[in-house]
Parts: structure tokens; C-alpha cells; sequence
């Protein structure tokens, strides 16, 4: 469970009004225009966090959330986000963060915050790395069918897929085809809409 309250916590200590913007849905916000670390605090809406060289989709992440509290990091690293819908966000320098949090002593929000993030990194990680192809549209097709309702019902599946494997697309509609076909889904234009038994093996 997002643990939402240590999430507001913190926003309520380092959030200044005055920084707050608005995002249009698809608008990328990226921070390499930035010589110093920046943390982004999403107040309102859905994000998808991307792997700046080869746009892998990392993870879907819904406000409240914060990118870019690692202390230990030198830099902005490479990722971007993409709005998904109508989003509300702030970009402070990530000092600014620090200074706070030490000032307040709210390292024990920090602490709930990075569990979360690691819980959800570990999660991801058991679910992509050393399966097989079909193991990870498989996994993945789990992933979108428990990401909201609105969000699902806008995500073509093949187009999910491919942006957290970098699977071919040709591969992937092969075996969504068959999975339709089988009964396994259901998929209308390109979306989700349920799951009814997804094979063990393909």
C-alpha cells in the first residue's frame, strides 16, 4: 500500500505554492537543462517515468509522488516523465529538499517513501529479469490490467509492452493475438479490457 500520508508529510514541509505548474497530458518534463539535482513533486495526476537512452518505460506513477530524492546521486541522471492526463507539479533543487528534511527531521517520511520505491523497484525486477519473452508480456499484462481504470482504457497493450521491454512489436501482437484468440483476454482497438486465465506456459 502507498504509504500517501508520509507522502503529504513531506510535501507540506518543502512545497512552495508559487512553483507549482500545470502540465498538459503527453507533455514531457525532462531535467537535463539543470546543472544541479532537482527533485519533482507531482501533486495531482498520473506520470510515466522513461529511461532517457533507450525510453524504456520504467514504472507508471500516480500524485502524490517525488523523483529525484537520492542524496547520494551526483546529478540529474537519465530519465524523463510524461504527463499521462492533466497534471499539477513542482521542480526544486534537490539541496533545497535536503536542507529541509534535515532541518525538520523528516527523515522517517523519507525512509517510508524510499521502502515504497523499493518495494516497487524489487517487484518490477523479479518480473522482467532472466523470464522468458512470454513471461514478460505475460507479467506486463498483469501490470496494465492493475493500473487504473482511465489509464488502461487510453494505453494501446502492444504499445504498454513494448515501452517497458523494448520487445518487438511483431513478437508481441503475435502472442497477444493468440492469447485473444485462446480466450485468455480480452482486447478491444488495442485495449485491455479484462484478463480471464493467463497460461503458465505459452
Amino acid at each position: 500500500m502507498k504509504p500517501e500520508e508520509y507522502f503529504h508529510s513531506l510535501f507540506k514541509s518543502i512545497s512552495d505554492p508559487s512553483r507549482i505548474k500545470d502540465g498538459r497530458e503527453r507533455q514531457i518534463i525532462s531535467l537535463v537543462q539543470y546543472a544541479e539535482p532537482m527533485s519533482i513533486l507531482l501533486h495531482e495526476g498520473t506520470i510515466a517515468l522513461y529511461r532517457g537512452q533507450d525510453h524504456l518505460l520504467l514504472s507508471n506513477a500516480k500524485a502524490p509522488f517525488i523523483i529525484g530524492l537520492n542524496l547520494l546521486f551526483p546529478d540529474n541522471g537519465d530519465v524523463y516523465i510524461q504527463a499521462r492526463d492533466a497534471i499539477r507539479y513542482e521542480i526544486i533543487p534537490r539541496n533545497a529538499v535536503e536542507e529541509i528534511i534535515r532541518k525538520e527531521n523528516l527523515w522517517e517520511q523519507l525512509a517510508y517513501i524510499f521502502m515504497y520505491n523499493t518495494k516497487n523497484f524489487i517487484k518490477h525486477n523479479f518480473a522482467t529479469t532472466g523470464v522468458s519473452t512470454y513471461d514478460l508480456i505475460r507479467n506486463n499484462l498483469l501490470a496494465l490490467m492493475n493500473e487504473s481504470d482511465e489509464l488502461r482504457s487510453k494505453t494501446n497493450a502492444c504499445d504498454y509492452i513494448h515501452e517497458r521491454t523494448l520487445l518487438s512489436r511483431s513478437g508481441i501482437m503475435k502472442i497477444l493475438s493468440d492469447l485473444r484468440k485462446g480466450g485468455h483476454i480480452d482486447i478491444s482497438r488495442g485495449v485491455l479490457l479484462s484478463i480471464n486465465t493467463l497460461p503458465a506456459k505459452y
